[in-house]
């Protein structure tokens, strides 16, 4: 879910990711950092103006899709 709305809107906020995926900001903060961890996520900025943007390994996966 959150991969598709990042390929769609170009990056997530937490409160968007917590609204789509109906979770606490808790939650959502441990899958943020879980996909971050990943590479399937890259963390920019800080506070109110952090966002996710798509990691490196989804974009080779993405070219390999075409």
């Amino acid at each position: 879910m959150v991969l598709s709305y990042v390929r769609g809107h170009g990056r997530i906020k937490r409160a968007d990711a917590m609204e789509l995926c109906r979770l606490s900001e808790g939650q959502v903060k441990s899958l943020l950092k879980r996909m971050c961890k990943a590479g399937s996520l890259v963390l920019k900025g800080a506070g109110q103006a952090a966002h996710y943007w798509i990691g490196a390994s989804n974009w080779m996966a993405l070219d390999q899709i075409g």
